[in-house]
């Protein structure tokens, strides 16, 4: 649905670029921030994705407004997981999210029932990506946020969540990783024809406007010098957005 608005187990996966790798269980706990409210729960939780520089500051701010809803938030390292610093062109970690929401089903405080993904570019990427890593077991999360979302590779911006799951995806429209490599467009046209997909556009609005200050960093085929301004209207819209979906399911659950 189209919104154009301004404002466990051992886990083998293999990567392309990586070769194959065995995640362990305890590896995504020794990398894995818990943020709670105070109180002892449990808590609704939401569970980040970071994008491919890595951890930054942008995810605890993130957590700490959600902390001031009643929101736990449980901040994914996907390069600390494989000892690295950033994550590398080509990766998408999906299982991640799905090994914290195990470990996060025995803290009493975090209640798993009640979840949802957020992902910043890459992170963005996987979290739309991890729906195959959800159900049976696991419950299905109930949002997915994804921030800019990259890394699917050129013009493809898809979800593979269940119907369930409500999907947002916030773009801006001057986003130079959106405009090269036209996903933009395909995530305008996955909202189109899916009706739990939607899609935000904002209006003068960079690559990581949610930063907490400006920069620049190359990327993509051809190589694109890409902006990130920090937006805050474009924030402000975002956090509306999010709250407004979350206080819609959540309160009284």
């Amino acid at each position: 649905m189209v919104a154009k608005s301004f404002v466990c187990c051992l886990v083998a996966v293999c990567f392309a670029v990586t070769g194959c790798e065995t995640i362990k269980p305890e590896q995504v706990a020794d990398n894995l921030n818990v943020v709670t409210p105070e109180g002892a729960g449990p808590f609704p939780v939401v569970i980040m994705y970071e994008g491919t520089g890595g951890m930054t500051s942008r995810e605890p701010r993130w957590a700490g407004w959600l902390k001031g809803m009643g929101i736990a938030s449980a901040i994914v390292g996907n390069a600390g997981i494989r000892g690295r610093a950033k994550n590398p062109n080509g990766s998408m970690y999906h299982e991640d999210g799905a090994i914290a929401w195990d470990i996060l089903k025995a803290d009493a405080r975090i209640d798993t029932s009640r979840f949802a993904l957020i992902g910043f570019s890459r992170g963005g990427g996987m979290a739309l990506k991890a729906g195959g890593h959800f159900g049976g077991k696991r419950a299905v999360p109930d949002f997915v946020f994804a921030f800019y979302p990259g890394g699917f590779g050129r013009a493809e911006c898809s979800s593979n969540h269940a119907d369930s799951t409500e999907v947002h995806i916030f773009f801006g429209d001057k986003d130079d990783v959106g405009l090269v490599d036209g996903l933009l467009d395909a995530c305008y046209s996955t909202a189109r024809w899916n009706d739990s997909v939607f899609y935000h556009e904002l209006k003068d609005t960079t690559h990581g406007y949610d930063y907490e200050r400006g920069s620049a960093f190359t990327c993509c085929n051809p190589v694109t010098k890409v902006r990130v301004e920090r937006n805050e209207d474009a924030v402000a819209y975002t956090k509306s957005v999010i709250e407004k979906a979350i206080r819609a399911r959540w309160q009284g659950r």
